[in-house]
């Protein structure tokens, strides 16, 4: 068969979960909508020479990889903030020593710093709302302390006199007023609120970015409604002669939003990942699946595979996609903190510890039902109210899981893209209990067309040869846009190799079966 046929014969049937929003789209619909930058002088010096080029044909044709996509084309967001940030410091800087010397110069520092924290709050990708929330703390203890210490501590130059005994009472109730207030509104806002708040803390993505993202991927749906993978024909001879055919279907994404999911890590612009079918003498061998930047394999007759009418098994390898952050599986499962924690006292603590801040989440929250659904807990599994997982099946009050660590949720209960057949006979799992509130009653923008449309990387189109990042460049690698299929990301030398998996896709298959071994 040639390699179109060969693809479509082993292209995987993918199964989201029930709140996905974001689907495989094509890339130049992505491209449309999306403008690049450089990241480095190297990158700014690139750009010059392609300044009026179409987006598309421009990127492959760039040197090197000081350059990142950005999709939400807002001002003031993550790395190019601080570029404005540091040059408008420096000409402010210049201006001040001109016109007043070294005073203009610390005045126009002083001034950075101000703007710089609040860009750090606001504008960055470490939006650390706990800032002035901390400010706010030290100001109430200031409150609280200083008139008991001038109390406690006579001073020469101030006397202990009947107005100061009358006003410090008054200034106590007053205290003890505003305490309460702001304990009435710890306990409605943020401690049911606080997983939510404290993932919120740490990206502006949360919530604006990602919503963003869906509003433009949903225009890119209407416009352009049917899903694309990439595939692509490597062929490989191993050390005993056998000869190796590598079928690879890569999906692109337009955001991952794994966080606002499934607490997951982290939030980015763009999204690669990719299943592959490796045939061995021309006989389906085994699937690969990409799951953020490692991957698993699975031999080819444990693999779940689409059912035909007669529901009997085809060729089309079933894959479970996680929610939000589009890892691929190969079977429908709710996995916590994926490949964060090896087995052990460490793995077990942080589970207990996260159940245990759940539980007094509950148990704290001013709902009466909460409570009871924390003291039921408490009551009914004193036994093993230590175990690591005590808390794993405790709900809230829309009967939703409490989650705290990164959870991947590949249910496959959500939309279907591939192959149809007699579907209904693949496994799945219910994900609503796991999802967070904010994503169970969600708007989503499938697909109409369930069907795949190929592209054939054969020849390979322009964009394949960019080596850039396909989104935002974050001052956090994990909240960066990822790199394209054929690069791996650029070093801080920005030295960049092809990907094992593209460049020597058999060594990948002998990577991910040694790891295989070994767990096992």
């Amino acid at each position: 068969m040639n390699d179109h046929d060969l693809l479509e014969t082993y292209e995987p049937v993918l199964r989201f979960a029930k709140s996905e929003r974001f689907f495989p789209l094509a890339v130049e619909h992505y491209l449309e909508r999306c403008s690049i930058l450089p990241s480095g002088p190297l990158g700014a010096a690139g750009l010059l020479f392609h300044l009026n080029e179409p987006l598309a044909s421009m990127i492959g044709k760039l040197e090197g990889g000081q350059y990142f996509l950005r999709f939400i084309n807002e001002p003031l967001y993550d790395s190019d903030a601080w570029v404005w940030l540091g040059g408008i410091t420096l000409v402010a800087a210049g201006a001040g020593y001109y016109f007043f010397g070294w005073a203009g110069v610390e005045i126009a520092v002083a001034l950075a710093l101000v703007a710089a924290l609040f860009l750090f709050m606001l504008a960055s990708t470490i939006r650390l709302r706990i800032i002035p929330a901390a400010f706010a703390a030290l100001v109430f203890a200031g409150l609280l302390v200083t008139p008991i210490w001038f109390f406690l501590h006579p001073s020469k130059y101030m006397s202990i006199a009947v107005e100061y005994l009358v006003l410090l009472p008054i200034y106590l109730i007053l205290l003890f007023y505003l305490s309460i207030r702001t304990m009435k509104f710890i306990f409605d806002r943020v401690i049911p609120e606080g997983p939510g708040l404290v993932m919120d803390m740490l990206s502006l993505a949360t919530e604006t970015i990602a919503r963003k993202s869906y509003f433009e991927y949903a225009k890119i749906v209407e416009k352009d409604s049917q899903p694309v993978y990439y595939g692509r024909v490597a062929r490989e001879q191993d050390a005993e002669g056998n000869n190796w055919t590598i079928l690879q279907y890569h999906f692109f994404y337009a955001f991952n939003d794994w966080r606002l999911a499934a607490n997951g890590i982290n939030h980015h612009e763009g999204d690669w990942e990719m299943t592959a079918v490796y045939l061995k003498n021309d006989s389906p061998y085994a699937v690969l699946f990409s799951q953020h930047g490692a991957g698993n394999l699975a031999l080819w007759e444990k693999v779940i595979k689409a059912k035909d009418k007669n529901e009997n098994d085809t060729t089309h390898p079933v894959v479970y996609v996680a929610l939000g952050s589009h890892a691929n599986y190969g079977k429908p499962e709710i996995i916590r903190s994926p490949n964060l924690y090896e087995a052990g006292r460490v793995q077990r603590f942080l589970y207990w510890m996260d159940g245990s801040i759940h539980y007094l989440f509950l148990f704290f929250n001013p709902s009466q039902k909460a409570r009871q659904i924390a003291l039921k807990e408490l009551t009914s599994s004193r036994t093993n109210f230590l175990a690591e997982d005590a808390f794993i099946y405790m709900r809230d009050e829309a009967d939703h899981y409490v989650v705290s660590l990164p959870m991947e949720i590949a249910s496959g209960d959500g939309f279907r893209i591939g192959y149809q057949g007699e579907n209904l006979r693949e496994p799945v799992v219910k994900s609503s209990s796991y999802l967070k509130r904010i994503m169970s009653d969600r708007k989503v923008t499938r697909p109409t067309v369930k069907e795949w449309r190929r592209v054939i990387l054969n020849p390979e189109p322009d964009w394949v040869n960019y080596k850039g990042l396909w989104g935002v460049k974050s001052s956090l690698k994990d909240e960066s846009g990822p790199p394209g299929p054929k690069w791996d990301r650029p070093d801080k030398l920005f030295n960049i190799n092809p990907r094992v998996r593209w460049e020597k896709p058999l060594e990948w298959l002998r990577m991910l079966e040694s790891r295989r071994e070994n767990v096992g």
